[in-house]
């Protein structure tokens, strides 16, 4: 069963747009722990809280789907008559969910010095050193 500091903090992270760290200090737990997350969120009263609080695995994956075909309509024209609408790819808000994503399941960006973007897994050996985080 969840503590009431935990169902605080779950509270806060759901309010605060994911941010764990901040949730935990807003809802008193320490400094250290709040720099640890996962001790929190990784523990088993956790989890329970938060899929009877219908955080399911299967909920955050339909969210992220959605995000990730997201789309923005355009309406040009002064009244209903003239009016046209288009229908176009939301790219920065699909951008948001992909890099969401892409952290949910351990990908990590590594930047080389000219600028370009390559992506790495946990555990990929690059340059002679394992991608962490």
């Amino acid at each position: 069963m969840a503590t009431e500091k935990q169902k605080k903090a779950l509270a806060k992270v759901l309010e605060n747009g994911g941010n764990v760290s901040k949730a935990m200090k807003e809802s008193g737990y320490s400094d250290a722990m709040a720099k640890n997350p996962q001790k929190l969120t990784q523990s088993q009263a956790f989890q329970q809280y938060m899929q009877k609080a219908g955080v399911t695995d299967e909920r955050l994956v339909s969210v992220i789907k959605e995000g990730l075909e997201a789309n923005k309509v355009i309406v040009m024209g002064k009244d209903s008559s003239e009016s046209f609408v288009d229908i176009q790819p939301d790219h920065p808000t699909r951008h948001k969910f992909l890099e969401t994503a892409l952290k949910i399941k351990g990908v990590s960006r590594d930047v080389d010095s000219g600028g370009n973007t390559f992506i790495f897994n946990k555990g990929d050996l690059v340059k002679k050193k394992y991608v962490k985080d």
